[in-house]
């Protein structure tokens, strides 16, 4: 009889550890607590830079100027007798960049005679010379100058002819004018019986 119940209680105690297994492996994955939690990896917070947009760089006005440099003769005594300037020829010129550098270069020849007449006598001005233009255009952009080195080299001559007088006035040789122009159209420099004007084809 003790043997039956030592049996019985060995057969029970078996059983009893196997469906206790058999329950674990129900609720438990291999390698993992029944009561752990998967932690969510944190979202990474993505930067996007600010878009710096570039100032928007002004363009000169030299950039591919041209023009022409009219040039005005003083005929005699041309105050006392109310005379405005002859306009005796317009030199061209032209803007080149050059790197960082805008040129002006131009020239031609002016060849010219008028007569003025009038009831107390006459002005007969001729002219006949090579000119050259050379020089630089530049400055903060809506404040460009042209400086311009003007050469002439020829022969002019002013003839005044009036009731009791009569006088000649000859010039021969090469004439250096140094000029600065706002880039305004019809700016005007003058002195020494000469006028030059600005003309802008641009």
């Amino acid at each position: 009889m003790k043997r039956n119940l030592s049996h019985g209680w060995v057969k029970l105690s078996i059983l009893s550890l196997v469906i206790f297994t058999m329950a674990c492996s129900l609720f438990s994955a291999p390698g993992m607590s029944p009561t752990s939690t998967p932690t969510p990896s944190p979202t990474p917070t993505i930067i996007i830079p600010h878009a710096i947009t570039p100032s928007p760089k002004l363009e000169s006005r030299c950039d591919g100027l041209s023009g022409t440099l009219e040039i005005q003769v003083l005929v005699g005594p041309a105050e006392a007798a109310g005379l405005e300037p002859f306009a005796v020829g317009e030199i061209p010129f032209s803007v080149q960049a050059a790197g960082r550098t805008y040129l002006v270069q131009g020239g031609g020849p002016i060849s010219y005679q008028e007569v003025l007449t009038e009831e107390w006598g006459t002005y007969t001005v001729s002219l006949a010379m090579d000119t050259t233009i050379d020089g630089q255009c530049g400055g903060d952009a809506g404040s460009e100058v042209l400086n311009m080195a003007v050469e002439m080299s020829g022969e002019q001559l002013l003839e005044v002819r009036a009731e009791g007088f009569s006088g000649d006035y000859p010039w021969s040789g090469t004439s250096m004018v140094d000029l600065t122009f706002p880039l305004e159209e019809g700016n005007t420099q003058a002195g020494e019986g000469r006028a030059f004007i600005l003309h802008l084809n641009n």
